[in-house]
């Protein structure tokens, strides 16, 4: 059985030979999956280029393995066919096993070259690993039908670097009273790190400060202590957050035969927090560390890329994310850089390739990193951070256009003009509405606005300012441009209107909708009663005409009323006419006429007496109970 992990042994290991140093494979046992005659698997470790294995048949794959005989860190093997043999190829994979049964990938699959000129031998080197069992899985053999070796030379790995998380971060779950996490890389057996008791697991964590190779942690606790077993296991993190196992968890004697340490060994991997857990001790109910180490291979390349810089980016287009940073530099190569979004990995790019684009919806906020790798597996330190924040959307209106001003250059032309609005992006256009209609509309940096219009027509202008996102400011002031047909116009219909009271559906819009059939009429005693139309800008009156509805069922009736005006500078009413008693007759049509000379933007009339009701002020019924006016305001007939 193949597995993808080789578990680290707890067992004492042999002491650790440099690689291309001696063949710790001579000598040893061997093993094949099948053998040709006399071409036995013993023939790989005796030493004798000139005898070899092959396989039996011409069906492959077929394997053959060296037995090392106790646990060794390896990292090289050296591969021979018989030195006088032609040129020839061989697809072949390296695995290793602690048990001779499950097997883990050492070297993936390739085709490796057996020449003449180069002696006929191969070396294929793979990160450090523990391994008792070596083989080589050959699939091809370009110049046999059956796979064939001569010599499986093994070499061991080289010892271990420095600490390397001698005065690196350290952090814990907890600890108690004084017993931190930082006392255990002081260099200082004698202090130490103690988790919260009566609360295991409990872990202590060392940042390396950037993804390095490590094989390996030593563990220390005060040297005058009693025997104690700590029950843990090794775990390694690129980010600090998830880690992954890099050994079981297992029991270890921290007593006077181990120096009170315990040495514990794994595959080497690439990493940059390197975690122990501890479950379980023996004498006291919390995690106990004194000083915490941690080493990596000392062969092959062990240096970081640089780290990259100038991290910046731009967005092409909505939702999409581009980034870009300045080339890191190596000892070898940089082969790839890996990109994290909110500090997971999002996605890798080759070693020649210094951009990357993201695509990532606007409306979130994403903060990006980058690592530079080597072939190693060493990585750089984290780039700065950039941050996209989400795009809520543009919700803010401009402000309302102001100043808005009319005159007439010709004869049925209406010109208007008005102050620019301002925005937190862009007025990007302007809207003209004729009588609450939209009559056209202007860009962004216009101010101006010409409309053609009979000269009869009495129109009330407004204008409103809208930006990119489609926010739309309040409107303007309004202005009137006043027709000259007979008879002027009524300037109040549909303008808000309000009352001081009113009686049963008998609202105040009902007199000013221009229709004699329906009324307003204020609450019964209810006196003075008022009734307020706000035109909405200054305009110059002449008259005010009063309606009841003209029906004979109408008796006639006398109300007397005060006219009250506003000025929009102003900021209160002044009387425009004395109050005055007003007949209202069906045989006349039910119809007062109000001379009125002023120019205001607000009209209020002030009722203290009706012959015909008890109630307040009103307009129009049809009801012989209610009697009240419906208004209309009229402006000059020429301007």
């Amino acid at each position: 059985m193949i597995v993808t992990s080789l578990l680290a042994l707890g067992g004492p290991l042999a002491t650790a030979r440099a690689a291309g140093g001696p063949n710790i494979a001579l000598g040893d046992a061997a093993a094949a999956s099948s053998t040709h005659n006399e071409y036995h698997a013993r023939n790989i470790t005796d030493g004798n280029q000139g005898t070899y294995w092959q396989s039996s048949g011409t069906t492959l794959p077929q394997w053959v393995q060296a037995d090392l005989g106790a646990t060794e860190r390896v990292e090289e093997v050296v591969l021979k066919v018989p030195a006088g043999w032609e040129s020839r190829s061989q697809t072949l994979s390296v695995q290793g096993s602690a048990d001779g049964t499950s097997f883990a990938t050492l070297k993936n699959s390739a085709s490796y070259t057996f020449s003449p000129g180069t002696g006929n031998t191969v070396t294929v080197s793979f990160p450090a690993t523990q391994a008792r069992f070596v083989r080589v899985d050959i699939t091809a053999n370009s110049g046999w039908g059956s796979a064939q070796l001569s010599e499986l030379e093994v070499h061991a790995a080289d010892g271990s670097s420095a600490n390397l998380a001698a005065g690196r971060t350290l952090t814990a779950s907890s600890h108690t009273e004084v017993y931190s996490a930082p006392q255990a890389n002081d260099g200082n057996r004698a202090t130490y790190w103690e988790s919260g008791n009566n609360a295991l697991p409990q872990w202590l964590k060392a940042d390396l400060g950037s993804s390095v190779r490590v094989d390996r942690v030593v563990l220390r606790l005060p040297s005058t202590w009693e025997a104690r077993t700590q029950t843990l296991k090794i775990q390694g993190s690129t980010n600090g957050t998830d880690f992954t196992d890099l050994t079981a968890s297992r029991a270890y004697a921290f007593d006077e035969a181990s120096g009170r340490s315990a040495t514990i060994t794994f595959d080497a991997t690439t990493t940059r927090h390197v975690r122990v857990l501890v479950t379980a001790n023996s004498v006291q109910s919390a995690a106990q560390i004194s000083e915490f180490e941690v080493y990596g291979p000392t062969s092959g390349d062990t240096q970081a890329p640089t780290v990259p810089s100038g991290l910046a980016y731009t967005e092409p287009a909505t939702g999409q994310v581009r980034l870009t940073w300045n080339a890191s530099s190596d000892n070898t190569a940089v082969t790839g850089y890996d990109v994290y979004a909110n500090d997971t990995l999002l996605t890798s790019v080759a070693g020649n390739v210094t951009t990357y684009t993201d695509n990532r919806p606007a409306n979130q906020t994403v903060t990006y990193h980058v690592r530079a790798r080597d072939a190693a597996g060493n990585q750089s330190a984290n780039s700065s951070t950039v941050t996209r924040r989400a795009d809520t959307g543009d919700t803010q209106a401009p402000t309302a256009p102001a100043n808005l001003a009319l005159s007439e250059p010709a004869t049925g032309q209406v010109r208007l003009t008005w102050n620019a609005s301002s925005d937190n992006t862009a007025v990007t256009g302007y809207d003209v509405y004729a009588n609450n209609i939209l009559r056209g509309s202007v860009a962004g940096d216009i101010t101006t606005y010409t409309d053609t219009q009979p000269g009869t027509a009495t129109v009330t202008y407004h204008v409103r300012a809208r930006d990119a996102a489609g926010n739309r400011s309040a409107n303007s002031n309004t202005v009137t441009r006043n027709g000259s047909g007979g008879g002027g116009s009524n300037l109040a219909v549909g303008k808000p209107i309000s009352a001081s009271s009113t009686i049963h559906t008998f609202v105040a819009q009902n007199a000013n909708d221009n229709d004699t059939a329906t009324y307003w009429e204020g609450a019964a005693g209810g006196y003075p009663a008022t009734l307020t139309t706000r035109l909405g800008s200054n305009a110059d009156l002449d008259r005010l005409v009063l309606k009841l509805n003209p029906a004979g069922a109408w008796s006639a009736r006398t109300q007397t009323i005060e006219v009250l005006g506003r000025e929009q500078s102003a900021s209160g009413l002044t009387s425009l006419v004395a109050a005055k008693s007003y007949p209202f007759d069906p045989a006349t049509g039910n119809s007062v006429t109000i001379p009125v000379s002023g120019r205001v933007a607000d009209i209020q009339l002030r009722f203290t007496a009706n012959s015909g009701s008890s109630s307040g002020s009103s307009p129009s019924s049809r009801s012989s109970e209610y009697r009240r006016p419906t208004r209309t305001w009229r402006s000059p007939t020429s301007p």
